[in-house]
C-alpha cells in the first residue's frame, strides 16, 4: 500500500487524550484503537475522521496510535476494510451452502432475502463507510471494494438459478444491485423510511421484501422450450 507522506493535521476541537490510568497490553491498546477507528470512520467518513479523535476515544495518544498503524490509510484498512472483507467471505460461503439445499423458488427467495438483510443490518455502519469512500475515493486506499466481490458472486448465482428454472435473467448485474439497494435501505432506514423497527417487526418486513423480490425476479417471463 502506498503510504501518504503526511498524517492528518491535528484537530483543534479535539485536545490530545491523556494515557489511560490502567496500563493495558499492546494487544488491548490495538483492539481499542481499531474499535474507536470504526466508530469515528462511521460517524465522520474517511475524509472527516482525525487520528487524534480515534486516539482520544481509545483513551490513547496519537503517538501510541502510530506505533500500531503507520498511516491513516493503514488504520482504515485494518479497522474497516479487512473486517468487512472477512464477513463478506463468510456470508458468501454460507450463501453457497444454502443455495445447494434444493430449495423451492419461494424458499430460495426467502432464504436469500433473509440472509442478505441480516448481513446488511449487522454490518450497516461499515457498509455506509465503504460506500461513501467509493463515491469519493482517496489515494493510498484499495480501489476494489469487498462489495464488488459480493456483487460478482451474487450475479453468477442469480443467472445460474434463473437458468435452471427457465427464466430470463435480464440484466443480472442491475437486478442484483437494485435488490441490494432495496434491502440496504430497509436495513438502514427502517424507522425513518418505513416507520417500523426492523429488530422488533422483522417478520412483517421480510415478508414484504421477499414478495417483492420473488415477484420481480423469479416470476419473469419464462423462455420458450426449444
Amino acid at each position: 500500500m502506498k503510504a501518504m507522506t503526511a498524517h492528518l493535521a491535528a484537530d483543534d476541537d479535539f485536545p490530545a487524550a491523556s494515557p489511560a490510568r490502567t496500563r493495558r497490553s499492546s494487544a488491548v491498546v490495538r483492539a481499542d484503537l481499531l474499535r474507536a477507528a470504526r466508530e469515528v470512520f462511521a460517524e465522520r467518513g474517511y475524509a472527516g475522521a482525525r487520528t487524534r479523535q480515534v486516539a482520544e476515544r481509545a483513551h490513547a495518544t496519537e503517538q501510541m496510535l502510530y506505533r500500531h498503524f503507520r498511516t491513516k490509510e493503514e488504520l482504515f484498512e485494518q479497522a474497516v476494510f479487512q473486517p468487512f472483507s472477512e464477513v463478506v467471505a463468510e456470508f458468501l460461503t454460507e450463501y453457497k451452502a444454502r443455495s445447494e439445499r434444493g430449495l423451492t423458488a419461494e424458499e430460495l427467495t426467502r432464504d436469500y432475502v433473509t440472509g442478505l438483510f441480516r448481513f446488511l443490518r449487522a454490518n450497516r455502519e461499515d457498509l455506509l463507510t465503504l460506500m461513501a469512500l467509493r463515491a469519493h475515493p482517496h489515494a493510498g486506499l484499495p480501489s476494489t471494494s469487498p462489495l464488488e466481490q459480493l456483487f460478482s458472486v451474487l450475479e453468477r448465482a442469480l443467472v445460474e438459478g434463473l437458468r435452471e428454472r427457465g427464466v430470463e435473467s435480464g440484466d443480472a448485474g442491475l437486478t442484483v444491485r437494485l435488490t441490494f439497494g432495496m434491502l440496504l435501505s430497509a436495513a438502514v432506514m427502517d424507522e425513518r423510511l418505513l416507520g417500523l423497527d426492523a429488530d422488533r417487526e422483522g417478520t412483517r418486513l421480510l415478508d414484504e421484501l421477499t414478495a417483492y423480490v420473488h415477484a420481480g425476479v423469479l416470476r419473469r417471463t419464462r423462455r420458450p422450450v426449444t
